[in-house]
């Protein structure tokens, strides 16, 4: 059994909806496989993904739940397969933080003791620490002579060359997460680091291949929520997007149209404007090689006189 922690800095998007926490347990319930593959590969080497993960319900543990703030913490236990062909739980615990603060530790500890004395499992414990601009002190729970050690990914340090080369989606939600930390109060700047990031997820995964086109969605979804720049950089970065999203990755994504977020959204909403105008342009051009006045032409395609009498004359 393993408990994956997910630390995130929220402090300018606290108003946002989804929230950070929220974009992470989506992001892992959608690629758990490649989740574990990128954060725990040890474990990830145990585990049959022939046969589905099952995210199970919550009231199956609310005893070992601990609340911090007047929130839940612990979110969801996952059932996975073993090759070996035993049953493992992986307890998956997204919580949103910055850095590891004293006080974590000795958490970490008791989601371990509560989770053992509730299941009698063993407990595969990780914890992602989001804050890009300092580093953690330590992984580990000291009491007496008890000593508790737990996995830890810091996203401090990391380097951004090996991130961009990896295949595994979770390399470009690491790097969204460095980018949302050193981008707190520079829309600007997090607009450049979000751009960089889309383009290249879609020159890595918009292919023939299924597996890889599904991570686009997934991806750009919680990228366009963790990294929100203001409306005008989100339509800049719309129009920036579009001539790169080939038509099989266009199909992909309106396939699953209510689940894009806003950028991609707004972006297909613009191509089909752009759609019905050339439409009526080429209707417009008809009826002009039929005789037509600007005037008539103009009332029968809704286009102004002006936009008309313009396309009469690239005729011409």
């Amino acid at each position: 059994m393993a408990i994956i922690t997910v630390l995130e800095d929220v402090s300018d998007y606290k108003a946002i909806q989804p929230d950070q926490d929220g974009l992470w347990k989506k992001l892992i319930g959608e690629l758990f496989e490649e989740f574990m593959l990128f954060f725990a590969p040890d474990l990830y080497e145990e585990i049959d993904f022939t046969i589905e993960p099952n995210f199970l319900q919550q009231e199956l543990f609310k005893e070992v739940i601990i609340e911090k703030k007047g929130r839940v913490n612990a979110d969801q236990i996952v059932k996975v397969f073993m090759k070996s062909g035993k049953e493992r739980w992986i307890l998956v615990h997204v919580e949103v933080q910055g850095i590891a603060e004293k006080e974590f530790s000795e958490r970490m500890f008791k989601y371990f003791y509560k989770i053992y004395d509730k299941f009698n499992r063993e407990i595969y414990a990780i914890a992602l620490i989001t804050d890009a601009e300092q580093s953690s002190k330590s992984n580990r729970f000291s009491y007496s002579e008890l000593e508790y050690a737990y996995n830890m990914y810091e996203f401090h340090g990391k380097d951004i060359e090996q991130l961009e080369q990896s295949s595994n989606p979770f390399a470009a939600a690491v790097l969204a997460g460095i980018y949302a930390s050193k981008t707190k109060n520079e829309s600007h700047k997090r607009y450049l680091f979000k751009r960089k990031l889309m383009i290249e997820i879609l020159q890595k995964f918009s292919s023939q291949r299924e597996d890889t086109r599904t991570y686009l969605t997934s991806l750009f979804y919680f990228i366009d929520y963790l990294l929100r720049v203001p409306a005008e950089l989100k339509k800049k970065l719309s129009e920036d997007i579009r001539p790169l999203i080939g038509k099989e990755t266009s199909h992909t994504m309106r396939a699953e149209k209510e689940k894009l977020p806003p950028t991609i959204a707004e972006l297909f909403a613009d191509a089909k404007d752009e759609g019905r105008e050339e439409t009526k342009k080429m209707l417009a051009q008809e009826l002009m090689r039929e005789g037509f006045s600007d005037e008539h032409i103009a009332k029968l395609t809704k286009l102004g006189i002006e936009e008309v009498v313009k396309l009469r004359k690239s005729l011409q």
